[in-house]
């Protein structure tokens, strides 16, 4: 393997620690200081709530930074290697209030530890993942550097949902977020010093804050691509949440049997990454996007007639080889719309691009939010009952199968619109190229001129 390449898999690994961190965090913290701190649930949702405002104004200004810094360190990593220790020990702190506090205490602990978790996170893997495009210049470098992002995020998402419950009971919460922070803090900074920047992409004199938005979000195939990936992760979210729902009353499982279907869905999406980074290095990413969401979309069916858990396994097996294309061209379609920005405007601005991409994309959340709220109310669901009514049971099915395959539709539709394909493809890349030779990045020391990896 050769030095670049090795540098590359060394980056990737930081979605390990990207989603380890924040998945963990996500899923545990609001049943952390309710169930176990005793702290009020409406004040940890009011928290929660300004978390959520306060992470939207973070990756805008954050990506702005980003983009108008010069160091000779260049543009991302200084953030990465800076950020990377107060990230990881906001993180651990998190799960070690003092002992002792009243929960109004405890609630200020909270509001201070939150705030700050999320503007190191953002500062450190927005930069981790604006740097994506440059470390992997060309497609079917991306398609492959992508695989490989997937795999270590796979594993670092089902270490944060599985571990914490094998953890907390042996080591306590405060231990669990030591070790995890400490594995994070591993990785990043192995990644950071893994990531290579290519000096020419920090070239031209960025713009102002509102110019720099405006533009962006003027961007037709970026808008389609933010559509893209709204739906996309609606149907992620959704389908994650209401699965255990399903499980425990349509399929009539317990707790243990339901985690190892949701494992279930993240083994066969390990397995299938390659297969579909082959398809992705084969075909542009609007090709390849728009066969992975007519597949996931098939492959929710079977939800709608499982009625136990060998047929939910089956029909778990089944989404998790088409979730895996999803996850690959999640990660190829920004990258293009990059590209293409930088020939309409001579600059590289992965930093604002993949911060509005950030804003945007918790609007799944929300829908999410509203599609639980109407199933639930008109379906008649009693959480007291330990067997549900059957239009509360049709519900859930449509949760895990209808509403996410709604989203498929939608992402269909909006990549049907998306103009980066084919001859318009072919002629950004060649006009990217000629960028490239005029900015000696391609033909710059250390670079294999016949394969292009560095």
């Amino acid at each position: 393997m050769r030095g670049g390449r090795r540098d590359n898999f060394w980056y990737a690994g930081g979605a390990l620690p990207s989603a380890l961190l924040y998945q963990s965090f996500a899923t545990y913290t609001i049943f952390f200081y309710v169930d176990v701190l005793r702290v009020p649930a409406g004040a940890v949702g009011a928290v929660m709530g300004a978390f959520g405002l306060w992470n939207a104004g973070n990756d805008l200004l954050v990506g702005y930074w980003s983009d108008r810094t010069r160091t000779r360190w260049g543009r991302r990593r200084p953030y990465m290697f800076l950020g990377s220790l107060p990230l990881v020990l906001t993180y651990a702190m998190l799960w070690a209030p003092p002992a002792g506090w009243q929960a109004g205490e405890v609630l200020v602990w909270l509001l201070g530890t939150v705030f700050l978790f999320d503007f190191f996170y953002t500062l450190v893997v927005l930069n981790w993942a604006a740097l994506f495009p440059e470390v992997a210049e060309l497609p079917a470098e991306r398609a492959q550097l992508a695989a490989v992002r997937q795999s270590f995020r796979i594993i670092g998402t089902i270490a944060a949902v599985a571990a914490p419950p094998l953890l907390w009971t042996r080591i306590g919460w405060e231990g669990m977020g030591v070790l995890f922070a400490a594995a994070g803090a591993a990785f990043l900074l192995l990644s950071a010093w893994g990531a290579r920047e290519r000096p020419g992409f920090a070239t031209g004199q960025p713009l102002a804050l509102m110019p720099a938005l405006r533009g962006a979000l003027l961007n037709r195939p970026f808008a389609l691509v933010l559509l893209t990936h709204v739906a996309i992760n609606f149907a992620f979210v959704t389908l994650s949440s209401a699965f255990p729902f399903y499980a425990k009353y349509v399929l009539g499982v317990g707790e243990a049997a339901t985690s190892a279907l949701l494992a279930l869905v993240f083994v066969a999406a390990f397995l299938a990454l390659r297969g579909w980074s082959r398809l992705a290095s084969r075909w542009d990413p609007r090709k390849t996007a728009l066969v992975a969401v007519v597949a996931f979309a098939a492959a929710l069916s079977p939800f709608a007639l499982a009625g136990n858990a060998l047929e939910g396994g089956v029909a778990a097996f089944l989404v998790g080889l088409t979730l895996a294309g999803l996850m690959i061209v999640l990660d190829l379609l920004l990258p293009e719309v990059i590209d293409a920005d930088e020939i309409r405007t001579g600059l590289r601005r992965e930093g604002v691009y993949y911060g509005i991409n950030g804003v945007v994309i918790r609007l799944s959340i929300s829908l999410q939010a509203v599609a639980f709220t109407l199933v639930f109310s008109l379906t008649g669901f009693d959480p007291a009952l330990a067997v549900q009514p059957a239009a509360a049971l049709d519900g859930l099915r449509l949760l895990v199968s209808g509403a996410p395959a709604l989203g498929m539709v939608v992402a269909a539709i909006a990549l049907g619109y998306y103009p980066i394909h084919g001859q318009a493809r072919d002629r950004m890349r060649d006009q990217l190229a000629e960028i490239r030779r005029r900015k000696q990045l391609v033909s710059g020391p250390g670079c294999d001129r016949q394969s292009g990896q560095w």
